[in-house]
């Protein structure tokens, strides 16, 4: 619109989006006057400059399209149905558990899972992936790569996509503390985002620097609430990059998150020290071995856990994966309960097993699954397995 231009330009005016905003705020009374312009074209003005400030238009999509979004397989059609499609892109996605869960595991077979072609269901795009509890797993990434391309593509595409491949398109960030975590986030995910080409960002964990105050001891109470409200404030910053960056490059943020223990109003904190009775096992357990073989859910009530970071935490993230694990109750590993009794016990509570949740999510409901964990990664426990 030409003469709209010409009208403000010669107002001073120069239309861009951060003008825009300038003239936004003004009283249009005001607008009206310093513009020069008339009430017919200065609605006009009024309206284009609302578009340059606020391109909503740009932002719509249609029902179709939303249904046409992409996923990142995770290798396994069962959990990917689980899950409502596998890992959204575009979305914040956690996924927790206690220690040795698989979590990590879950992460590297995800980053290989988004390097490969969309006909199978990855992103083909790269990775980054954030460690901030050790060394990164390289040897575990290396041995998963071949199993789950193979299992997922296919027999024929194991040659053409690599372990060196995959790992070379795999950005690895170890990140020893907190400040070196939120430089790492204003700096170079940006920076690695900008090119266009990441679809997944891993970090494994985001509770690891976040979760407790390391110098509490040295703290005054009051400087410890300082660092939590601190903490929080950085959460909520964090998770609203974490949004925009993955609207914005088309990409998905996986978050790994620890649990911590919950206890229930009125009981002790101390455990009995009595010798667990095989009768009493279901009732006296504090992990998975209430589980019985009519497939009885998993629960992180059932382990008296919860997930950390709290509720500000929950309502940031978009989808929260729980992976809980039982066990197995063999002799050697529960030392309470003597041979003869073990081998008692039924097939299902001898051998150690894996539970995959899909605790909320806005594109699926509720539901779990048993999964088992091999080479190749994660896959949904066969029938004759979790029975």
């Amino acid at each position: 619109m030409p003469t709209k231009h010409t009208s403000l330009s010669r107002a001073g005016f120069v239309v861009g989006c951060e003008e825009a905003h300038q003239c936004l705020l003004m009283p249009y009374a005001e607008f009206l006057r310093t513009a020069g312009l008339g009430p017919e074209e200065g609605r006009r003005a009024w309206e284009l400059l609302s578009r340059l400030a606020y391109p909503w238009e740009d932002r719509c999509q249609s029902a179709l399209a939303l249904a046409e979004e992409r996923w990142i397989t995770t290798g396994d059609p069962q959990i990917d149905a689980l899950l409502g499609g596998g890992i959204r892109l575009g979305s914040i996605v956690e996924i927790v558990g206690e220690s040795a869960a698989g979590k990590t595991q879950l992460c590297l077979q995800l980053a290989i899972a988004a390097q490969l072609p969309r006909s199978v269901g990855g992103a083909g795009g790269d990775v980054i992936y954030i460690s901030t509890e050790g060394a990164f797993p390289t040897q575990r990434l290396a041995h998963m790569a071949g199993p789950f391309v193979a299992r997922v593509c296919g027999r024929g595409a194991a040659p053409s996509i690599t372990a060196q491949r995959i790992m070379r398109h795999v950005q690895i960030a170890e990140l020893d503390d907190m400040e070196t975590m939120f430089h790492a986030l204003d700096y170079k995910v940006p920076a690695l985002l900008s090119a266009g080409t990441v679809r997944l960002v891993i970090i494994d964990s985001i509770a690891a620097h976040t979760r407790f105050d390391m110098s509490a001891g040295e703290r005054a109470p009051d400087d410890s609430r300082a660092f939590y409200k601190e903490r929080s404030s950085h959460l909520v910053q964090m998770g609203a990059r974490f949004k925009r960056w993955a609207d914005q490059y088309d990409c998905a943020f996986v978050c790994v998150n620890q649990v911590t223990d919950v206890f229930p109003a009125g009981r002790g904190a101390s455990a009995s020290a009595e010798p667990t009775r095989i009768g009493a096992l279901s009732e006296q357990s504090t992990d998975l071995s209430q589980m019985d073989s009519q497939g009885e859910f998993a629960s992180m009530a059932r382990t008296r856990k919860a997930p950390a970071l709290g509720a500000m935490w929950a309502n940031i993230i978009n989808a929260r994966i729980m992976l809980y694990q039982r066990r197995g109750l063999a002799a050697a590993a529960c030392p309470r309960v003597d041979a003869d009794a073990a081998a008692a016990l039924p097939a299902h509570l001898l051998r150690t097993r894996r539970w995959l949740e899909n605790a909320f999510s806005p594109w699926a409901p509720r539901a779990q699954c048993e999964v088992v964990l091999g080479a190749s990664g994660f896959q949904h426990a066969p029938l004759e397995a979790s029975s």
